[in-house]
């Protein structure tokens, strides 16, 4: 038990230490066939958020956020929170302009993350830039 590694609870890390990845798949829900994939630099744990105007939320534990278009995968947006993102991703309307929330500051022993207060971030538009 002296040896003992908090960071092994899951087992040790592979020959690929350091180098982890998130994968995103888009799948035909009639035909099972994968529409698109993504690769990020960091595994994903959020919740992922696809809208009806045709975007799909979700972040990794990175601290990157993105938004990408549901029928291709391409990347529309993205950004670095400050904070790992583990958590669910909404999306509504107030006074007129659609915003996007996010919670940060995932942290977990599988995965060592940066250590933040968590928080609630909130993204979008004012409504005079949603309207032109």
């Amino acid at each position: 038990m002296a040896t003992w590694n908090p960071f092994w609870v899951f087992g040790r890390m592979g020959g690929t230490e350091g180098h982890w990845a998130g994968w995103v798949y888009a799948v035909d829900a009639d035909t099972g066939v994968w529409k698109w994939r993504l690769k990020s630099n960091y595994p994903i744990v959020s919740g992922m958020t696809p809208t009806a105007g045709g975007v799909v939320f979700f972040g990794d534990i990175g601290g990157n956020f993105y938004a990408l278009d549901a029928a291709n995968g391409q990347k529309l947006w993205g950004q670095e929170l400050s904070g790992a993102i583990g958590g669910g991703v909404i999306t509504y309307t107030a006074n007129g302009a659609q915003k996007v929330a996010v919670a940060i500051g995932f942290t977990h022993l599988a995965w060592p993350t940066k250590i933040v207060t968590a928080k609630i971030v909130v993204l979008g538009l004012d409504s005079a830039s949603a309207n032109q």
